[in-house]
């Protein structure tokens, strides 16, 4: 019965080092985890920010474009009207 109870309680005590081994290794990898997780929502801000550069930037070259277009538009105007004059 004694033989029965330490192969019992070595058993007990093999399975609790390797829940102790599974949490550690649980840890490292919620560790890991939680590193990657902030390096991705650092990049991801950059990526937003640069976006909005982007974005801006679009905006200020149709800004000069439509500014372009338009002064292009009032020359042929008056290419037009200089031409019926003469």
């Amino acid at each position: 019965m004694e033989e029965l109870l330490h192969k019992i309680m070595l058993q007990l005590e093999t399975m609790d080092t390797r829940l102790e081994s599974m949490d550690a290794r649980l840890e490292n990898v919620e560790t890991k985890i939680d590193r990657i997780q902030l390096t991705l929502d650092s990049h991801h801000i950059e990526n937003i920010e640069s976006d909005d550069r982007l974005l801006e930037a679009i905006h200020t070259t149709n800004d000069r474009l439509d500014f372009q277009r338009n002064k292009i538009s009032k020359i042929e105007e008056d290419v037009i009207l200089l031409k019926q004059k003469h």
